[in-house]
Parts: C-alpha cells; structure tokens; sequence
C-alpha cells in the first residue's frame, strides 16, 4: 500500500515522490544497548574506593569506569539519532501518502461535481424541451 501510493500514484499524479532510500544515520556502536550485570562501580565508582589498591591503579579504574559512561552515553545518543531519524522518514511517507489521497479525492469531486452538473443541465434542458414541444402541439 505504501508502495502505491509514495510511488506510483504520486508519480501518475505529478507529485514529488520521496527520493530514493535515504541512507541512515551510521551508527558507529552497532551493539545493542545492554547494561551487563556488573557490580555497582558502574553507578558510583567514588564510593567503591578500595584501601588495599593503590592510587594510581584506582585512578585508571575509574578513567576506564569514566570512559565506559562515556561510551553507553554515546550509545544512547546515537540510538536517539538513529529513532529520530526513522521517525522522520515514516512521517515524510505518510504525508506523501496523504497528499496523494488527497489529490485523488480533489480529482474524484471534480469529476463527480461536473458530471453531476452536466447531467442535471441535460435533464432541465429535455424536460424544458418536451414541455415547450407538447403545449405547441395542443
């Protein structure tokens, strides 16, 4: 359905179909967004300070943790894009599609409209020529 009307019927109807697929948003993460089952360092890595590691290994720990945010962050934001994106394009279809409907309605009134008229002129007219033709004859 969505076929015929984006491309067919606007085409036959001389609207601006949708140009060809539109490339998508590339995502540079393709994984899906899942929380592994870690402990709660990922929530609050200043509040699991380790006594027994020294400094300079828990600064790394929390750069890498810092980093891993950063990363599902990103995800997220890309993820967003990406549905934005869809969205965007469903709506531009269905627009289109609705623009299409609408034209074919407009034509199909018109037609109805001047055939109904036309039709109603015809009659009016033989009936006004069948009256006039039987009171000359009497």
């Amino acid at each position: 359905m969505k076929y015929l009307f984006c491309k067919k019927f606007a085409v036959c109807l001389c609207m601006k179909p949708r140009s060809s697929a539109s490339v998508e948003p590339p995502l540079l993460y393709t994984k899906k967004i899942s929380f592994a089952k870690e402990d709660n360092r990922i929530i609050s890595p200043i509040l699991d300070h380790d006594d027994s590691t020294s400094g300079q290994d828990s600064a790394k720990e929390l750069l890498k943790e810092i980093r891993d945010l950063l990363k599902v962050q990103v995800r997220y934001k890309e993820q967003d894009d990406y549905d934005n994106h869809n969205k965007r394009e469903m709506k531009k279809n269905w627009m289109l599609a609705a623009a299409v409907f609408d034209r074919i309605c407009a034509i199909a009134f018109t037609i109805i409209f001047f055939a109904g008229t036309l039709s109603f002129i015809t009659v009016i007219v033989t009936h006004h020529q069948s009256s006039s033709s039987s009171s000359s004859s009497s």
